[in-house]
């Protein structure tokens, strides 16, 4: 009688065992939905108990540096600091402030807000990439100049020329409008470089043809490009020869830098720059293949900055 009754009992512990496993593959399962899965690898946030203050203020202070250009102000930083800490470093809340330093279009003296000092900032650092840094009163008093030689050209009746000028003085007027454009979201920040590339302070940093083609490829896609690339492209440059350029048919300068703007190649150089930037490295192959589809279809700069700053690797938090 006994000895029946150890199968039953077997047969009970097996069950239980099973219901256990069970709900521990379903917990399992439920943690790793796409909603849970980190885009920047290792970057769960932490606990605020292993945060000292010092620690968020300097991360308060790199937001507003990197996206703002400037240090927050003492009356910023407390409260800010105090907020992040009141909701435990919550990945809500660093987007909240992330967010605001973004979008917030409040009035703040010297700035306008930080909506425009954001936006100010992204075009400084496109100008500092492709212009070295120049500054808009250089780019007016470029224009000056050329204004000056168009009015000198007409007199003289050299009208090739005095038409080229004022193509230049166009080009130059059209970089200085896409700050304005970028801020109202006519433009997407992309579109930005095709006029840092095409103007003529540009072609005075990377004189002739050879240089320009090689300056765009490096300092937009991060590579050279190939013999062949090169070839095709000093061709539909130099000699409006028609030519394929990243898919495209071109057949000039213009033509050339569009094709290139507009390419899946710049959105990797893209992504690969705002790595650089604010993490100062490049982006590890998983963060790549899950960011840059993503930024093709959306083309908005702000989500690959959200998805970096709000990370523990970027607040060295870790």
């Amino acid at each position: 009688m006994f000895q029946s009754r150890k199968p039953l009992m077997h047969l009970k512990k097996s069950s239980a065992f099973s219901w256990i496993l069970m709900a521990l593959c379903l917990v399992i399962l439920k943690s790793c939905t796409k909603d849970h899965i980190n885009v920047i690898t290792d970057n769960d946030p932490i606990s605020v108990t292993n945060i000292s203050r010092l620690k968020i203020e300097n991360y308060v202070n790199r937001l507003f540096i990197d996206l703002i250009g400037r240090e927050p102000l003492k009356v910023e930083l407390g409260p800010e600091v105090d907020s992040l800490k009141a909701k435990e470093l919550s990945r809500e809340a660093r987007l909240e402030l992330i967010n605001k330093l973004m979008q917030d279009t409040t009035f703040r003296i010297g700035e306008r807000s930080y909506k425009a000092a954001f936006y100010l900032n992204l075009y400084n650092l496109a100008k500092v990439r492709c212009l070295e840094g120049v500054s808009d009163e250089e780019i007016q008093r470029e224009m000056g100049l050329l204004i000056s030689d168009a009015m000198r050209d007409s007199m003289d009746g050299k009208w090739d020329r005095f038409y080229s000028r004022l193509n230049q003085i166009r080009k130059l007027q059209v970089l200085l409008q896409s700050q304005v454009d970028l801020y109202n979201q006519d433009i997407n920040y992309h579109q930005v470089f095709s006029y840092l590339v095409d103007n003529s302070i540009y072609d005075v940093i990377n004189m002739n043809t050879f240089n320009f083609i090689r300056a765009v490829y490096n300092e937009l896609l991060f590579r050279l490009p190939t013999d062949q690339e090169y070839n095709v492209a000093f061709e539909v440059i130099e000699k409006n020869q028609p030519g394929i350029i990243f898919g495209n048919y071109c057949s000039n300068r213009t033509e050339f830098i569009q094709s290139m703007i507009e390419s899946p190649a710049m959105f990797e150089g893209m992504v690969i720059w705002i790595f650089q930037i604010y993490l100062n490295r490049f982006p590890k192959e998983r963060e790549l293949a899950t960011i840059l589809p993503e930024y093709i279809t959306h083309r908005d700069i702000r989500e690959i900055i959200r998805k970096i700053a709000v990370t523990d690797e970027y607040a060295s938090f870790k």
